[in-house]
């Protein structure tokens, strides 16, 4: 009976308050919160990452979301008053019944404000579906015999971003559902004729350099639908040689997690986070894994790489 009475409160919580995906490792995935955060790594001009997040391990048919993002700048030589980005995201989440997939395209504009402070601007435009699995429900279930087929909404999206930043800070905001869709096409629905809720992400973060060994990176990430209460996220991230962070995270009074990031051969980094619930459902199932693997080679289309690097490309908040 718990076991039930907690995917029934899943899926109202899912269905209701529609919340979008949230990462432990924000830092590290801020692509996937923002596009305007792409194009701003001085350690290559592209950047791709993969990552999974498996939630509640040790439920049936719990949250399971893949993603994978690949973003490439463009900045010609000598480019001190802007430079572009192109990049591309795609999320697959899977939930109880539910499907739930993300298909976009993204354009940032960055923008040298001063010396020392950068601002970019960015979009991300594609197509989102919801689809239902008829053969996850039971043949008793009364929903099963007025589901003839797998029902599938396709509906388009798009989320636009800000951040400003800068070698020591950053700040973002991007508004996800901007777009108010209704679930409902055709003579298809699920529950009533609900729309889409807007979810605004609002992220800060500061790098302080203790030594020339270590430094340290408070961060906080506010996510919330404006009628909702938010949910709020700190995060400390340490930094030993630019190569080892260990770090912890605290989401409202629901999960503490432990963060473990490593960069490998100079140009790829693996990250692994673990939430240990601290609300009720400790009680059943305690425990998130988030897996993250980034890559940053080294490809130049344009010009002379070093030279565009040391001289033209302004520097970015970046591990």
């Amino acid at each position: 009976m718990k076991y039930i009475f907690y995917i029934i409160l899943f899926l109202n919580i899912k269905i209701y308050c529609q919340q979008t995906g949230q990462y432990s490792q924000f830092t590290f995935n801020k692509y996937c919160y923002n596009p305007a955060a792409a194009g701003i790594n001085i350690n290559s001009n592209v950047e791709a990452i993969i990552g999974t997040r498996q939630q509640w391990v040790g439920f049936k048919r719990a949250p399971n979301t893949n993603f994978l993002s690949i973003n490439y700048t463009i900045k010609p030589q000598r480019s001190y008053k802007r430079w572009h980005n192109f990049g591309l995201y795609i999320s697959k989440e899977k939930v109880g019944i539910f499907r739930n997939e993300g298909y976009y395209l993204s354009y940032t504009l960055h923008l040298p404000v001063s010396k020392k402070i950068n601002m970019s601007f960015g979009v991300f435009g594609g197509v989102r579906n919801l689809a239902i699995d008829r053969n996850l429900i039971s043949n008793s279930d009364p929903i099963y015999y007025k589901t003839y087929t797998n029902y599938f909404f396709a509906y388009p999206d798009f989320i636009p971003g800000m951040r400003i930043y800068s070698k020591r800070a950053f700040f973002d905001i991007s508004v996800q559902q901007l777009y108010k869709n209704r679930q409902v096409q055709g003579n298809k629905q699920i529950g009533n004729k609900s729309k889409l809720v807007p979810q605004i992400y609002v992220s800060f973060g500061k790098k302080y350099n203790l030594n020339n060994d270590l430094v340290l990176v408070p961060a906080v990430n506010v996510h919330s639908s404006i009628t909702n209460i938010p949910s709020v996220e700190l995060n400390l991230m340490a930094y030993y040689y630019k190569r080892v962070g260990v770090g912890v995270s605290v989401r409202n009074r629901d999960f503490i997690s432990g963060i473990f990031q490593i960069r490998l051969f100079g140009n790829v980094t693996a990250g692994f986070s673990y939430d240990y619930s601290i609300n009720k459902l400790n009680a059943v199932s305690p425990r998130t894994v988030e897996f993250m693997l980034g890559l940053t080679p080294l490809i130049a289309l344009f010009g002379n790489d070093n030279e565009r690097y040391n001289v033209a490309r302004c520097p970015s908040f970046d591990f």
